[in-house]
């Protein structure tokens, strides 16, 4: 279908494994003090998360603050491998796992701004399979007792969370059906997916709840349908090479395997890697050693709502090509008014319910809509979203900034705190 798109595909030298160029090199870097920040603020930053390492709290992290389309602060702290000592570093490689989320989204949008689609559409228009699927009485219910859907769930559904889908990241009797059908295997393609997909009921009515969900997935199922082309091809031919995020992708090749980090956690209070031989914190498919470690090779699983690796330095090219309305240094991927629509709230009061009085969550991001009741500095309409291993990114479209914070933990307390702490130390160093 639309096999115009596949032509693209032909003007890139595209392989799974990267071909990384160091994307830290030629960044647009000032002085905190060009762009409206202090630098003894802003340096407390890099002091602030030492203090985390020296204390045990966390292995290490990077911090990345540009204002104005400039890189004013960039700096790594601890360690990229708490257990060997290996130091991190700027140009370290982390997974992003949520954060291939808002990328997956922008791709079906690009498609959606050619025309190809309308957000109303039902899903079953693309993928058959969808048409009857059915819904849990309860979401806590047996996966026997279910009733016919309402009505089916459509495209804005999957990319708000609202289609009733779920991410089957919990302990129940469903989300361990859910992990069972294979889902999210290293040897299940996103077409797989669908067809599993389509034997689980949804958690609830479409459009009656927000549910965090695989609707990304979807979404990427979706561009390789109507594009005609696999997802990584598509993503890189229409996103990471025309913003020139060239270590971003979905498997890390043997020559730079040494710099992904892996993923912590706090095992008798001492910080170990995830593996077969550490175990990891909690059940669910986030923390299989399959899930977890499969990164250096090939794989089938080309997921939307996990899966790629980055570093800060690309995916700020992605976040700063949002602020600036789709473009960067020349190269646009999706309109200006397209990204002004991803990024405002699409949920309704009744479905902001199950989500968040003072957020809201639009086609691919979170957004904020009551900066006093998020709990940390902000500005009304920024937008971010976040990843599994404690990895953070926000736009702020007020203050012109974009932050970008990378490490690599899960099942580690006080993780949860980085994100809110950082606001406060970005935001407290804006001196106009």
């Amino acid at each position: 279908m639309h096999k115009k798109l596949v032509q693209i595909s032909l003007l890139v030298a595209h392989v799974f494994w990267f071909g990384f160029t160091h994307s830290a090199d030629n960044l647009p870097t000032v002085t905190p003090e060009d762009v409206g920040f202090s630098s003894g603020q802003l340096n407390k930053i890099e002091s602030h998360f030492q203090g985390r390492v020296d204390r045990g709290e966390f292995a290490g992290s990077v911090t990345l603050v540009a204002r104005n389309g400039k890189i004013a602060h960039l700096s790594a702290v601890g360690y990229q491998d708490a257990e060997q000592k290996i130091p991190m570093e700027t140009d370290t490689l982390f997974r992003i796992y949520s954060m291939t989320k808002p990328i997956a989204s922008t791709a079906l949008m690009m498609l959606y701004q050619d025309g190809h689609f309308q957000l109303t559409d039902p899903l079953s228009k693309f993928i058959p399979e969808f048409a009857d699927l059915r819904v849990l009485r309860s979401p806590t219910g047996s996966l026997g007792r279910t009733v016919a859907m309402e009505r089916e769930p459509t495209v804005q559904d999957i990319l708000r969370h609202t289609a009733g889908f779920s991410h089957g990241l919990g302990r129940s009797d469903y989300d361990r059906a859910f992990v069972e059908s294979g889902i999210f295997r290293p040897e299940t393609s996103l077409e797989e997916m669908m067809q599993a997909l389509a034997t689980l009921p949804l958690m609830n009515q479409p459009g009656s709840a927000y549910r965090y969900s695989i609707g990304p997935d979807i979404a990427l199922r979706l561009v390789e349908i109507i594009s005609g082309m696999s997802a990584d091809d598509y993503l890189d031919a229409r996103i990471f090479e025309p913003l020139g995020m060239s270590e971003t992708g979905y498997v890390v090749n043997s020559d730079n395997a040494h710099r992904l980090s892996p993923i912590h956690w706090m095992k008798e209070d001492q910080l170990v890697p995830l593996n077969l031989e550490n175990g990891s914190p909690f059940g669910g498919v986030l923390v299989n050693d399959w899930s977890v470690n499969n990164y250096t090779v090939d794989h089938e699983f080309k997921g939307g709502s996990l899966g790629l690796v980055s570093t800060a330095a690309d995916y700020w090219r992605f976040a700063q090509s949002m602020l600036n309305g789709g473009t960067l240094n020349g190269n646009r991927i999706i309109g200006t008014k397209t990204v002004e629509y991803m990024s405002q709230n699409h949920l309704t009061e009744e479905q902001r319910q199950t989500f968040s009085s003072a957020l809201g969550f639009g086609l691919g991001f979170a957004t904020i809509e009551d900066p006093a009741g998020t709990g940390y500095l902000s500005s009304e309409g920024t937008f971010y979203w976040a990843g599994a291993a404690a990895t953070n990114f926000w736009i702020d479209p007020t203050e012109k900034i974009v932050v970008i914070a990378m490490t690599q933990h899960m099942g580690t307390p006080g993780t949860n705190r980085l994100r809110g702490e950082l606001n406060a130390l970005v935001y407290g160093a804006l001196s106009d």
